[in-house]
C-alpha cells in the first residue's frame, strides 16, 4: 500500500484503467487455464493408475519367470543334467528335462522357450534358441546369482513374434564335491504380447500415443504412436520426464508427455496425450472473455478522459516544475508555480511555494555549514599525516639489521653476522603481505630461527631436515612450522641438560595429503599435560587458550582447509615429542 501511495496520480489512474482492462480477460484466461490444468491433471492421474496396473502385471510376470527359473534350475533332474559328464546319461536326462519344460510351458502359455545349458555346452531347449542364451551367458559374471533381463528380440525370424529374454546362472546345490560351483545357465524366452496385450486393454483418450521401450529400443507402439511417429532421440528425451505430465510441442500440437519406469525389463512406457482433445470443449470460454474485454474498454475510457482534464493537467504542470528543480537549476527557487483548478489544487500550489522559500533559506545555511566541515576535514587529514610520518616503519629496522651485518663482517665476528642475518630474514618474512608461502620459504625461516638459538646456546642444539623435492613448491599458510619449532626449543630442548636435536621431515602420503613432522629428543611432556594439550587442540572454542602457539596454528589450518586437517601431537615423558602437521597437497 505504501508503494502505491508513492506513485503519481497519473500513474495510478493509468494503472486502474489497465487493471480493469486486464482483470476480466485475465479471469477468463485463468479459468480456462485452470480448467485445462485440472483436465490434464485428471488425465495424468488416470494414466498413472492405468500404468500402475501394467507395472504390477510386469512385476508379476517377472516374479513368475524368476520363480520358474529358480524352481526349475534347482530341480533335482536339472541339477543332475547340469552336473553329468557321461554323454549317454546326459541324453537320458535331457529328455526328462524337456518333459519338465513342456509341463511348465503348458501351465504358463506366455513362455515361448526354456533353455538350459550345462558347463560343457550341452543344452536342452524347446525351440532350439540356444544362440540367444549363449550371447547372454557371455555378458554375465560367473558369481552372479540374480535373475537378469536379457533384452528385447524383435520379430524373431523363426517364430515370427517379439520376445523378452531373461537369464540366470545355475550353481550346484546337491551335496557333492561341486557344491556351490557354477554348473550351467538357464534362460526363459517370454512372449512380448504378454505385456503388449495389457497395454491394448487400457481405455484411453482418442489419439493418445503409447510407446514401450526396453534397453533404449522401441519394443511397442500403439496405433496412435505409429501415427505420431516419435523418433528414438525424442523418445530417449521423454523417457527422463517422469510421471508428472510435461507439455511439449510436437508437429505444431501440444501433448502432455509422461514416462513410467519398468525396471524389471530395463525400460519404460512413454505416453503422449493430445491436449487439444482434452480442452476442445473450453473454446466457448475464450469467446466470452473477448466480449468482456471490449465492454470493459468502453466503460473505462470515458471516466479516464474526465479525470485527465480536471485533475491530471494541473498536476502535470506541477511535475514539470519539479523536474526543473531536480535538474539543479537553483534559480528556480526564486520563482513560483501557478496552478489553476479545484480548491485542493490551489492549496497544493500555495504550500509548494512556501516550501520553495524554505528550501532557499536552508540551501544558504547548508553551503555555509559545508564550508566549515570541509575546513575541519582538511585539518584532521593534516594531523593524521603528521602521525603517520612519525611512525618507524619495519623496513627501517630491517635496513638497520643489514647495517649491523656489515659491521659484524668488517669486525670479523661471524656469529653476530649470522644471527643478525637470520633475524633480518625473519623480520622481512613477517612483514611479507601474502598469507600463503611455499614450503621452501617457510623452512628457510625455520632454519634462520634455529640459527639464532644456536648462537644463544652454542653446541647444545642440532638441526636436521629431510624433504621430498616435489614438496618444496607446495603452498602452505605462513608461520605454521616456526611456532612448533619454538615450542620444541623452549619446552623440549632448553630444559634438557645436554640440549638435543630437532628433525623436520615432509612426506607426500598415498591419499595425496602432505605430512610435516617436527621431532625433538627433549624432556617430553608428562601424560596429564599431554591430555590437556590434546583437548585444547580438539576444542572449537577459538577464543580460549590463545596464548598457546600450537593451538593457534591448529585453528589456522582448520579454518583454512577444513576439519580434516590440523595438528597431531605424541610425546613420551623424558624421551621427546613428535608433532605432525596434516595439510592438503596444494601445488604452487
Amino acid at each position: 500500500m505504501r508503494a502505491i501511495k508513492k506513485l503519481s496520480i497519473r500513474t495510478q489512474v493509468l494503472a486502474i484503467g489497465a487493471i480493469l482492462l486486464a482483470v476480466i480477460p485475465l479471469v477468463g484466461i485463468m479459468a480456462f487455464r485452470q480448467s485445462s490444468e485440472v483436465i490434464v491433471d485428471q488425465n495424468t492421474q488416470y494414466n498413472m493408475e492405468l500404468v500402475s496396473n501394467l507395472k504390477q502385471r510386469v512385476s508379476d510376470n517377472y516374479a513368475k519367470i524368476s520363480a520358474v527359473m529358480v524352481n526349475m534350475g534347482y530341480d533335482a533332474t536339472v541339477q543332475d543334467f547340469l552336473a553329468e559328464n557321461d554323454d549317454y546319461r546326459t541324453y537320458e536326462l535331457s529328455k526328462k528335462v524337456n518333459s519338465l519344460m513342456g509341463v511348465i510351458k503348458s501351465t504358463t502359455p506366455d513362455i515361448i522357450d526354456i533353455i538350459i545349458v550345462n558347463a560343457s555346452g550341452k543344452h536342452s531347449t524347446l525351440t532350439g534358441k540356444i544362440t540367444i542364451a549363449q550371447r547372454m551367458m557371455a555378458n554375465m559374471k560367473d558369481r552372479d546369482v540374480d535373475v537378469h533381463y536379457g533384452g528385447f528380440i524383435q520379430n524373431d525370424p523363426s517364430l515370427g513374434r517379439d520376445m523378452f529374454l531373461f537369464g540366470m546362472n545355475l550353481f550346484a546345490s546337491r551335496d557333492t564335491y561341486r557344491y556351490g560351483e557354477k554348473i550351467g545357465f538357464i534362460a526363459v524366452v517370454l512372449d512380448a504380447k504378454s505385456i503388449q496385450s495389457e497395454i491394448e486393454k487400457f481405455p484411453r483418450l482418442a489419439g493418445t500415443s503409447i510407446y514401450l521401450r526396453t534397453n533404449g529400443e522401441l519394443a511397442y507402439a500403439n496405433e496412435g504412436g505409429s501415427v505420431l511417429h516419435l523418433d528414438q532421440e525424442r523418445l530417449a528425451l521423454y523417457s527422463d520426464y517422469g510421471e508428472s505430465a510435461i507439455v511439449e510441442k510436437i508437429n505444431g500440437k501440444s501433448y502432455a508427455i509422461q514416462s513410467f519406469a519398468l525396471p524389471e525389463i530395463n525400460g519404460n512406457i512413454v505416453s503422449a496425450v493430445p491436449i487439444g482433445k482434452l480442452v476442445q470443449e473450453l473454446d466457448g470460454l475464450k469467446r466470452t472473455s473477448y466480449i468482456m474485454l471490449l465492454i470493459t474498454l468502453a466503460l473505462v475510457t470515458i471516466p479516464y478522459f474526465i479525470l485527465m482534464m480536471n485533475i491530471l493537467k494541473p498536476l502535470g504542470k506541477l511535475i514539470a516544475f519539479m523536474k526543473r528543480l531536480k535538474s539543479g537549476n537553483l534559480e528556480v527557487l526564486h520563482t513560483k508555480v501557478e496552478l489553476e483548478g479545484y480548491a485542493e489544487i490551489e492549496v497544493i500550489s500555495t504550500q509548494f511555494n512556501t516550501m520553495l522559500n524554505r528550501i532557499n533559506d536552508l540551501t544558504q545555511q547548508l553551503l555555509e555549514t559545508t564550508g566549515e566541515l570541509y575546513q575541519a576535514d582538511i585539518e584532521r587529514q593534516r594531523a593524521e599525516m603528521s602521525f603517520l610520518q612519525s611512525q618507524i616503519k619495519p623496513h627501517f629496522l630491517s635496513n638497520t639489521l643489514d647495517a649491523i651485518k656489515g659491521i659484524a663482517i668488517v669486525k670479523g665476528n661471524r656469529e653476530i653476522y649470522e644471527m643478525t642475518a637470520a633475524l633480518s630474514r625473519m623480520l622481512r618474512y613477517s612483514i611479507k603481505g601474502t598469507n600463503e608461502v611455499t614450503l621452501e620459504e617457510e623452512l628457510k625461516i625455520v632454519a634462520a630461527y634455529i640459527t639464532i638459538h644456536q648462537g644463544r646456546f652454542p653446541g647444545r642444539i642440532q638441526f636436521e631436515q629431510y624433504h621430498v623435492p616435489e614438496l618444496q613448491d607446495i603452498l602452505i599458510p605462513k608461520m605454521i612450522i616456526q611456532p612448533l619449532v619454538e615450542n620444541a626449543l623452549t619446552h623440549g630442548l632448553e630444559p634438557h641438560e645436554n640440549g638435543g636435536k630437532i628433525v623436520i621431515q615432509s612426506e607426500l602420503r598415498e591419499d595425496r595429503y602432505v605430512e610435516i613432522t617436527v621431532t625433538d629428543n627433549g624432556v617430553g611432556i608428562d601424560p596429564e599435560r599431554l591430555a590437556r594439550l590434546r583437548d585444547t587442540l580438539r576444542s572449537t572454542d577459538r577464543a580460549a587458550n590463545q596464548h598457546i602457539g600450537m593451538k593457534n596454528v591448529n585453528d589456522r589450518i582448520r579454518l583454512h582447509y577444513g576439519e580434516d586437517y590440523g595438528i597431531e601431537i605424541n610425546s613420551w615423558f623424558g624421551s621427546g615429542t613428535v608433532i605432525r602437521i596434516r595439510l592438503p597437497y596444494v601445488p604452487a
